[in-house]
């Protein structure tokens, strides 16, 4: 599936000559989970997590997503430590930005009401 949102994270990390350790620090995840992502294994991925690839890489989250055509010029600058890293992006794509970033703002909400119900639960416990 050379289409799909892992082998195209794969294909930015190594346009960036970024080793796969590297990378997967600088977004806090494991090498091992990372290598799954890229493999094709993990393919479900939140938003959240999405969202800091695309902002490490420096482009649209859209990128991510299915019938957008990428041109991908990048100069031999790799400062993968702080992911100053540019490039030009092009992307053509069916979904409105708009959609995208609602979705994004929603799943962060939902973390947020997640984090908040368990303090609640762990001091309703701790009393």
């Amino acid at each position: 599936m050379n289409n799909g949102i892992g082998f195209k994270i794969k294909k930015l990390r190594e346009q960036q000559s970024i080793s796969q350790e590297d990378l997967a620090h600088q977004l806090d995840i494991s090498q091992s989970y990372l290598s799954k992502i890229e493999s094709g294994t993990i393919e479900k991925l939140d938003f959240i997590f999405m969202q800091r690839v695309a902002e490490f890489f420096k482009i649209e989250p859209q990128y991510f997503l299915d019938d957008q055509i990428v041109q991908n010029n990048s100069d031999n600058n790799h400062n993968s430590a702080v992911g100053n890293i540019y490039s030009t992006v092009t992307i053509h794509n069916s979904i409105a930005e708009e959609v995208l970033k609602n979705l994004v703002q929603n799943q962060e909400q939902i973390s947020q009401l997640m984090e908040m119900q368990s303090k609640l639960i762990e001091k309703l416990l701790n009393n």
